[in-house]
């Protein structure tokens, strides 16, 4: 996992992808300006915007997703850093509900939503391949999930090494 601290690839692409979708809500607005405003290509062009801007939202998507993910994941990790080695199960225990809890508050999600994110988002975190894939939008939160569902009984290097495998275009036997 990272550190917390979005990197400038990670800025770079929240920004192109927001630029990107300004782009195309401009483009949408001197539509409006033609004189007729519904002819064949008018209608054409306002139908591919449409479609062009739901690529972008959902590759927004797909980067939100990423970094709710690596939060989700890096806030229990800090919370597991800062609770003591000595620390009694009824403490432990406490502060994985407390961490569970917060997260469900934030997200306005159940606690038992909270912590199947909070499960997931440590799978995606795991392996590099698919987070990165998650974060450019090349795969959705969904797809990402089932990567990681489909690694889960493997052991760490192998999880990761099917990720990879499965993540690379020039990979023999895709």
């Amino acid at each position: 996992m990272g550190n917390g601290v979005l990197t400038a690839a990670e800025v770079a692409g929240i920004h192109a992808s927001v630029t990107a979708l300004n782009a195309l809500f401009r483009d949408d607005a001197q539509l409006r300006n033609v004189v007729d405003g519904t002819g064949p290509d008018v209608l054409q062009r306002a139908y591919e915007l449409r479609l062009e801007r739901l690529g972008v939202v959902a590759r927004l998507e797909a980067q939100i997703a990423a970094l709710k993910a690596r939060d989700a994941a890096e806030a229990v990790e800090l919370q597991n850093a800062m609770t003591p080695p000595d620390a009694r199960l009824q403490e432990r225990t406490f502060r994985e509900i407390s961490v569970v809890e917060e997260i469900a508050g934030i997200l306005t999600i159940s606690s038992g939503a909270a912590g199947a994110f909070i499960t997931q988002a440590r799978q995606v975190c795991s392996l590099p391949s698919a987070y990165e894939a998650l974060f450019t939008g090349s795969l959705s939160w969904q797809q990402t999930r089932i990567i990681a569902d489909e690694t889960e009984n493997l052991d760490h290097p192998a999880a990761v090494a099917l990720a990879d495998h499965f993540l690379d275009p020039d990979a023999p036997n895709p």
